[in-house]
């Protein structure tokens, strides 16, 4: 039986867990461009989503739009360390992105899949995997 998961409800499932809301993405193999499907796991596992888990889905969906506009409306605080006797916590920026790898993570439990590897979001620096000529 296939679940009933709207295109909006896809949509942020992709966003959330770091995969891409296009159709078809480009790579090159050889050196030439080649399109490829790099959506496989997410996308079949939107039609095995059990019709009883929905609701949970729905619920893990809720929970990271919460945290992500939380986390978004705070902003502007990133810039205040003080005024006048109220502290601005400085790891409740951190600690909501913490937060929200930990639910995008049970959403991708839900679906049994994981989180893109590749999320550029998560990127904490550059480098390239090359072997080494001694």
């Amino acid at each position: 039986m296939t679940a009933l998961l709207t295109d909006e409800e896809k949509v942020k499932a992709r966003h959330h867990l770091g995969y891409l809301n296009v159709q078809e993405a480009q790579t090159f193999f050889l050196g030439i461009p080649a399109g490829v499907q790099t959506q496989f796991m997410i996308e079949g596992a939107f039609d095995r989503v059990l019709p009883a888990a929905i609701p949970e889905f729905r619920r893990l969906l809720d929970v990271l739009d919460r945290i992500e506009e939380q986390a978004i409306g705070d902003l502007e605080l990133l810039a205040i360390d003080q005024i006048d006797e109220i502290k601005i916590n400085p790891k409740e920026h951190p600690r909501l992105w913490r937060e929200y790898a930990r639910w995008a993570r049970a959403l991708a439990n839900l679906m049994g899949i994981i989180p893109n590897p590749y999320d550029q979001r998560w990127a904490t620096g550059g480098g390239i995997n090359t072997s080494v000529v001694h």
